[in-house]
């Protein structure tokens, strides 16, 4: 059985909505980041969450803008100088937390989010095991930080979304580190039709059960 709570989350001057779920013996931590997510527990996002509980994780989706930025701050979805900070302030945040230390940690993330990963994990790859790209833009990060990344990634691209897949060959190119591409067939970059979502959760648990080993609790 998964408990799931809702909780908010400091970072700097803001606060983030985040939403943890946990089965009762987890093997490890997916932090599972989007720029924003406006219903947490109703999302289609959580949805997917429920597949990565099935094979013994515990998450933690977050949205990584407050609502007023996501619906005010156009600018604020691609700074990218900012969602690396909240994502090193969210990894604080996880290290100091009792019922998450000595869990092998992965990292979910989407759109601008994932550039930040990638600049963040090459600068400080700290303890992050397996990062994992959902109809991600990694071209944002640019070409040092992608050089540099050494924590496996797994780009998953939809194949109907011609506006990530270009920008996003272009970056893999760059990538110098362990890396798989996984397309989903027929799929936008919302991943909406039907089994889409399906294919990439799927994808992504079977990156994440591979480089991360079951904590020992």
């Amino acid at each position: 059985m998964t408990s799931t709570h809702e909780l908010r989350i400091q970072t700097g001057k803001v606060w983030l909505d985040a939403l943890h779920a946990s089965p009762a013996q987890p093997r490890g931590l997916i932090l599972c980041a989007l720029p924003h997510i406006a219903q947490l527990r109703d999302s289609r996002d959580s949805h997917a969450a429920g597949f990565l509980h099935e094979a013994g994780f515990t998450t933690l989706l977050v949205s990584l803008l407050t609502p007023y930025e996501a619906q005010h701050d156009s600018d604020a979805h691609y700074d990218i100088a900012l969602l690396d900070q909240r994502i090193a302030a969210l990894l604080e945040w996880i290290a100091h937390q009792p019922s998450l230390q000595g869990l092998p940690l992965g990292v979910l993330a989407s759109d601008s989010v994932l550039s930040a990963c990638i600049r963040q994990f090459a600068r400080e790859p700290g303890n992050v095991s397996a990062l994992v790209s959902r109809a991600g833009r990694p071209e944002l990060a640019g070409a040092a930080p992608l050089r540099s990344l050494q924590v496996p990634l797994m780009m998953i691209v939809p194949e109907a979304a011609s506006e990530l897949t270009a920008p996003s060959q272009q970056a893999w190119k760059l990538l110098g580190g362990e890396k798989l591409w996984h397309t989903v067939p027929g799929a936008s970059a919302s991943l909406i039709e039907p089994g889409s979502l399906e294919n990439a959760s799927r994808a992504a648990c079977a990156w994440f059960l591979r480089h991360m080993p079951a904590a020992e609790r």
